[in-house]
């Protein structure tokens, strides 16, 4: 990198170095301070997160001789610390190990050999990418390395900067407002506002004086003028939550905003322009919704130019162990505590739950294992009554079981309930019956019959 340009975006940032080779570590230091970067320190990947909040790394680069999995706690440690750019030597190795695609954006892939001059490009690039963070201290992290994740991701790129309306669906709790907050992170309008209205929260008519702001003299009460919510979005986003929950009535008015970028104001007579993306979410089936008559079908196709659809927890329980680690980070820090494990008992029942609540019921448990907690782990007591009772089954002649392991034994013991019936067993499950042939296919579970039902897609080649 050239020196003029150096000066330009470096901002002389604290880099953070991690690995468990101090060969390594002495290597980077040494080519990075050779281009320029003086602030660089050092830390070893089993490092307690206080230590590296304490740190406060602009930037962090994870060596080479780390394995996936230490890479993957790295990443959830540095994440917490916010806001810190993240920057991955070791691809090869986190692919190898069993990772097809990384949980979280903001990382850069290297190869193994240490390429000074392709990282400081890349560091460049964070810099970027850090100032404009900065303007967004809001933004939430999209955790997940199952496909139904990698898909929504793909998605969220392909629509991010398209200007169009987008509908996101899902069970509550399952996180589809960092749906919209990451198509807004990554859009063309990310320097405006983001602008949340939660239908669910407010009668109709507050909900309504909320979004489109009143006249003076509208009503009892309004001495002075009020912009809404919409207003506040212009030049940015408005992102409306359970949109499923408003009245026909409501419906009319934010059909208009949609077809004619107007509204006006309770109690005025002017129809104002409003210059703002819709992003909108809900957790109620609209198509069904519009049949019964309780939501406008023109609304409907309005919303829906391009749904995004959040899986319940249930269908990505391979994301659930990620969750785990980047919640016992957060609450470490928020806590003071360090609390750096949970036992195999509390770990097995965690991953035997269906989590009808989704994310957020896992986050308000972890939450409540850090308060009852006395010890340096997470114990099989600490965890809420029911999630303490599913795991009775997790445990097979003594042994516990893996993740991997106890998703056979429940597909084993769901078609054997339902004869062999891999929709029934689906239903058993509580997920869908693609995740279902997904899984036979990806354990390789032998059932007689397997093969006889399942989709072209899923089969041999």
């Amino acid at each position: 990198m050239a020196d003029s340009a150096l000066k330009e975006t470096k901002d002389n940032p604290n880099i953070l170095i991690i690995d468990a080779n101090p060969s390594i570590l002495a290597e980077i230091e040494k080519g990075l301070k050779g281009l320029g970067f003086d602030l660089c320190r050092t830390a070893a990947p089993d490092s307690p997160i206080d230590q590296l909040h304490d740190l406060a790394p602009d930037i962090a680069i994870l060596g080479p001789g780390l394995d996936a999995n230490t890479s993957l706690k790295c990443l959830h440690k540095l994440k917490i610390i916010d806001p810190v750019m993240l920057i991955l030597t070791s691809c090869d190795d986190y692919m190898s190990g069993g990772f097809s695609t990384c949980p979280f954006e903001g990382v850069h892939f290297f190869g193994t050999d240490l390429d000074l001059e392709e990282i400081s490009k890349a560091i460049e690039n964070a810099l970027k990418q850090r100032r404009e963070c900065k303007l967004q201290p809001d933004f939430q992290l999209l955790i997940g390395q199952s496909q139904e994740l990698e898909n929504i991701r793909s998605k969220i790129h392909k629509v991010c900067d398209k200007d169009i309306t987008v509908l996101i669906t899902g069970e509550t709790g399952t996180g589809k407002e960092l749906i919209a907050r990451s198509i807004h992170h990554f859009s063309l309008r990310s320097k405006g506002p983001l602008v949340k209205v939660n239908c669910s929260a407010l009668p109709d008519e507050l909900l309504e004086s909320e979004v489109f702001g009143f006249q003076k003299g509208a009503f009892t009460g309004a001495d002075r003028d009020k912009a809404g919510r919409i207003e506040m979005a212009n030049g940015g986003t408005l992102f409306i939550d359970e949109i499923g929950d408003i009245s026909l009535s409501l419906q009319v008015k934010f059909l208009q905003v949609l077809e004619d970028k107007a509204f006006a104001r309770l109690g005025g007579t002017q129809d104002r322009i409003v210059d703002t993306r819709v992003v909108a979410a809900t957790n109620w089936d609209l198509a069904k919704k519009v049949r019964e008559g309780t939501f406008r079908k023109d609304l409907f196709y309005r919303l829906n130019v391009v749904s995004v659809h959040m899986p319940p927890l249930r269908e990505r329980k391979e994301d659930v162990p990620l969750f785990i680690n980047y919640f016992l980070n957060k609450f470490n820090v928020l806590n003071k505590r360090k609390i750096v494990s949970i036992s195999p008992e509390a770990m097995n029942s965690l991953l035997n739950y269906n989590w009808p609540g989704n994310v957020r019921q896992l986050e308000n448990s972890i939450e409540r294992a850090f308060v009852l907690g006395l010890g340096d782990r997470i114990e099989f007591v600490d965890l809420p009554v029911e999630i303490r009772e599913s795991g009775e089954n997790t445990t097979r002649r003594g042994t516990t079981l893996n993740l991997k392991e106890n998703e056979i034994v429940l597909i084993q013991e769901a078609m054997s309930k339902t004869s062999g019936s891999k929709a029934d067993a689906a239903e058993l499950l509580g997920i869908n019956i693609t995740t279902l042939y997904r899984k036979i296919k990806k354990y390789d579970i032998p059932f007689p019959g397997y093969g006889e039902d399942v989709p072209s897609s899923f089969s041999d080649h």
